[in-house]
C-alpha cells in the first residue's frame, strides 16, 4: 500500500507540474505513469534483494556503501527506462535533449530513490526495535514466571520436611494428634499442589496458615501462641500465593524456635485509608541489626520481596522493625485486587 501510494503521489505531481507549465500532453501523462509502474516494480524487485541478503542485519558502514552502490545501478536502470519511454511517446522532447538535463535527470532518479531507501531502512528500524522491545518484554514475562515457579518449587519442601518431623514424633506418643496432623499436612500439600496461580484470596491463605500452625501449635505446645485479627473486608483480596504462609514460618524459625519460653505470633490485616491492603505478622523475638539483610532472616522474607516486586512493581512495600519485644513486618499492597 506505501509502494503504490508513493508512487501514484509521484506520478500525480509529475502531471500537476506539467500542466502549471502548460506542457500537459497525453504522452506525458502516460510516460509519467509508465515511470510510476517502473519505478514502483524496481524499488520492489529492490527490496526483495535487500530481504534476501539480509542487509538489515549489516553494519551502518557495510549497509551504507552496499546502498549507494545499488543506487547507482538503479538510477542507471530508471534512466534507460525513462529515455526509451520518451523516446517511443515522446520523440520532440528526446531531440531536444542537452548534457545538463541528462546530469539533472540523473541526480534527480538517485535523490528519488536515495529518499525511498532512507524512509524504508528507518521504518524497518523503528519495526526491529519495535520487535526487541516485544522480544523483551516477553522474555522478562517469561522469566518472572520462571522465578515465581523457582521460589514456590523452595519454599514447598521446606515447611513439609518441618510438618514430617512432628508427626513422627507424634506417632507413638499420640495417635489421635498425629491423625490430625496428617490431615493438616494434606490440606496444606493439597494447596501447594493444586494452585498454580501466582495469586490467591487472603481468606485462603489464612486457612492455609491455620493447617500450618497447627502443626506448629504440636511441636511447640504451650510455648507458640497465636493472636489474629482480621478486618472482614480484607478477606476477599487477592495476595501472592503461600505468601502469608512463609512470612509465618520465618517469625516461628527466627523467633519462637530461638526463644526457651516462646512467644507471641500475630497476624492482623486492614484496609487503610488509601485503599492499600495492610498485613502485619509478628513474633515476639528481638531483630539483631547486623542480620537484617533478608537473606540472612530466612528464604521466605527474601522470597516474599521478591514476588511482591514481581507481582506488583515498586508499589507495593514491606518492612521490618522491631517494636519493643516484637518483631513485626508490615505489608502494603496499594492495589490489593491483584
Amino acid at each position: 500500500m506505501f509502494q503504490i501510494t508513493g508512487w501514484s503521489i509521484f506520478a500525480l505531481l509529475n502531471i500537476y507540474v506539467a500542466y502549471i507549465a502548460k506542457e500537459l500532453l497525453t504522452p506525458v501523462v502516460v510516460i509519467n505513469f509508465l515511470l510510476a509502474s517502473t519505478g514502483l516494480y524496481i524499488s520492489h524487485q529492490f527490496r526483495n534483494y535487500i530481504l534476501q541478503h539480509q542487509w538489515i542485519k549489516l553494519s551502518t558502514e557495510r549497509l551504507v556503501q552496499k546502498v549507494i552502490l545499488a543506487l547507482f545501478i538503479i538510477t542507471v536502470i530508471y534512466i534507460l527506462f525513462y529515455y526509451s519511454f520518451t523516446f517511443f511517446l515522446y520523440r520532440e522532447s528526446f531531440h531536444s535533449l542537452k548534457i545538463a538535463s541528462l546530469f539533472g535527470s540523473i541526480i534527480s532518479v538517485f535523490l528519488l530513490f536515495g529518499c525511498w531507501s532512507l524512509i524504508y531502512f528507518a521504518w524497518g528500524n523503528v519495526e526491529k526495535n519495535r520487535n526487541n522491545v516485544i522480544h523483551q518484554l516477553t522474555l522478562e514475562s517469561t522469566m518472572k514466571d520462571l522465578e515465581i515457579k523457582t521460589i514456590r518449587s523452595n519454599l514447598q519442601p521446606h515447611f513439609i520436611f518441618n510438618a514430617l518431623n512432628s508427626i513422627r514424633a507424634l506417632i507413638d506418643e499420640n495417635p489421635g494428634q498425629a491423625r490430625e496432623a496428617i490431615t493438616h499436612i494434606s490440606n496444606i500439600l493439597r494447596n501447594s499442589i493444586t494452585k498454580q496461580e501466582p495469586t490467591d484470596t487472603l481468606a485462603n491463605e489464612l486457612s492455609l496458615v491455620d493447617d500450618y500452625l497447627a502443626l506448629e501449635k504440636i511441636r511447640f505446645e504451650e510455648r507458640l501462641q497465636i493472636e489474629k485479627e482480621i478486618a472482614t473486608n480484607t478477606l476477599a483480596y487477592q495476595i501472592p500465593t503461600m505468601m502469608l504462609q512463609t512470612l509465618v514460618e520465618n517469625a516461628i524459625k527466627h523467633g519462637i524456635a530461638k526463644s526457651e519460653k516462646g512467644g507471641t505470633i500475630f497476624i492482623h490485616t486492614h484496609i487503610d485509608n488509601a485503599q492499600q491492603l495492610g498485613i502485619q505478622i509478628g513474633n515476639t523475638g528481638k531483630l539483631d541489626i547486623s542480620s537484617k539483610d533478608a537473606n540472612s532472616l530466612g528464604f521466605g522474607l527474601h522470597a516474599t520481596k521478591q514476588r511482591l516486586v514481581y507481582l506488583c512493581g515498586n508499589d507495593a512495600t514491606i518492612d521490618m522493625q522491631q517494636k519493643h519485644e516484637q518483631v513485626i513486618v508490615t505489608i502494603l499492597i496499594p492495589h490489593p485486587k491483584l
